[in-house]
């Protein structure tokens, strides 16, 4: 496991790291450094893993994917970047789906189900200078071969391999991955809005259906 991976040549650089408390926090930290970006940071273990308002995402499992990328803001990202994270969970869904014969849906803002059971999310944080918002960050985890036992989790749990009728290899669905994540991103500079909302509709788990929005425990929406 990850043999293959660190042998393999991608058009963004990649930096590997056996043990870390946070990809995200890893990657932030270089391209503060001076890191020169883009590159990917991807963990074998991740003790401190976080997601959508700092909630706890279980990481110390070996076999699945703890992935950050380091990200140059360019006019297309800077315009368009509050559906940065969609953008690429819907097309991640696309390549699932199409790769393993499977429905991969994705619920907003940023969670990748199977089944109705969560599987992975999309974290972006952006980094700010004196000039403001140069960079940002993409953090992704996806529960490939394991599922791991999150206690009071708000939704079920689950992992790719759970829902596929073939053993997986994690090496080489995760090199699949990689490339089809550096291609969506650099297809990003090139979206059309309009055309992005039609797609993301066929990938949302919840269009269609009655949705209540909450935050920090109170109700802003509801239809």
């Amino acid at each position: 496991m990850f043999d293959k991976i660190l042998k393999t040549t991608f058009r963004v650089p990649l930096l590997f790291k056996s043990q870390t408390q946070s990809t995200n926090m890893d990657t932030k930290e270089m391209v503060r450094n001076g890191e020169p970006v883009p590159f990917m940071v991807l963990a074998k273990q991740q003790l401190a893993s976080y997601g959508q308002y700092g909630r706890r995402w279980v990481g110390n499992i070996v076999g699945n994917l703890y992935l950050s990328y380091a990200l140059k803001i360019t006019n297309p990202l800077q315009n368009h970047l509050t559906i940065f994270t969609q953008y690429v969970a819907v097309e991640l869904c696309e390549m699932l789906s199409n790769k393993f014969f499977i429905d991969v849906k994705t619920k907003w803002p940023n969670d990748i189900l199977i089944q109705s059971k969560k599987i992975g999310g999309l974290l972006l944080e952006v980094i700010r200078s004196d000039s403001g918002i140069t960079s940002a960050v993409l953090g992704i985890g996806i529960n490939m071969l394991e599922t791991p036992k999150i206690d009071n989790s708000p939704y079920p749990i689950s992992c790719l391999q759970e829902s596929v009728s073939v053993k997986l290899n994690f090496d080489d669905v995760l090199i699949d991955i990689i490339h089809a994540l550096i291609e969506i991103v650099e297809r990003f500079e090139m979206i059309n809005p309009g055309n992005f909302y039609e797609k993301w509709r066929s990938f949302d788990c919840m269009y269609g259906k009655n949705v209540t929005l909450e935050r920090q425990n109170s109700q802003i929406f509801s239809n």
